[in-house]
């Protein structure tokens, strides 16, 4: 979705996902489901072992599907080296991240420590669901930990009835961490309320609908 709107006010957005993970290939074209879906979504033609420089065949982790299928596991300069090279073609570029931030790369890497290698701010994606308050401080204080910007916090499907719990958990978010960019996104109701989502995510995560630079295609 973020990709989505970024294509839609007239930015050139790359698309990355590094590594990826599935019981089965795509297509022909793309190994992962989710590169496929953020190619769509850019509208970008990058060759696949760009935009997911890493997939494997198997369901769980890359360091244990790496193992399990006796591969290497994933070389994490390589992948940094390929997202400066994708940085340097897009005006945006959009990295997606796996599972989540403590998942095992290699023996002694996680996504943590690839964001760190990499240097740009984390978007953090929760939930209204419980357990989220203590994911989402986990996650938070990993990347504080690590001197990791988080530049905001998406709470993302969020039901149209609310508990006074749910109602409360944007405002709660963001006084434990002190981001400011704390963005509730609802579910999307078969496309009906896509574009009210879509603005919501420009205004809110990228304030760029009092923008004059872009505009609607």
């Amino acid at each position: 979705m973020i990709t989505r709107v970024l294509k839609g006010y007239g930015i050139d957005v790359g698309v990355m996902k590094p590594f990826a993970t599935s019981h089965r290939r795509y297509s022909s074209m793309f190994s992962s489901e989710d590169v496929w879906r953020l190619a769509r979504a850019a509208k970008v033609a990058d060759p696949d072992d760009l935009m997911n420089p890493f997939f494997y065949q198997i369901g769980t982790a890359p360091f244990l599907a790496a193992t399990m299928s006796g591969r290497p596991t994933p070389n994490m300069s390589f992948a940094v080296k390929i997202l400066r090279r994708l940085s340097q073609q897009h005006e945006f570029l959009v990295v997606e991240g796996i599972g989540g931030i403590m998942v095992p790369i290699s023996r002694r890497e996680t996504l943590l420590d690839f964001i760190k290698m990499v240097g740009f701010p984390a978007i953090i994606v929760t939930s209204p669901r419980l357990g989220t308050i203590n994911h989402t401080l986990l996650t938070f204080h990993a990347c504080l930990s690590r001197k990791i910007k988080v530049y905001a916090i998406i709470i993302n499907k969020k039901p149209e009835t609310t508990s006074k719990v749910q109602d409360r958990l944007g405002s709660l978010l963001s006084t434990l961490t002190g981001v400011k960019r704390i963005i509730e996104i609802p579910r999307i109701r078969n496309g009906h309320n896509l574009k009210s989502v879509e603005d919501l995510i420009a205004r809110e995560l990228f304030d760029l609908e009092s923008s004059k630079q872009y505009s609607r295609p």
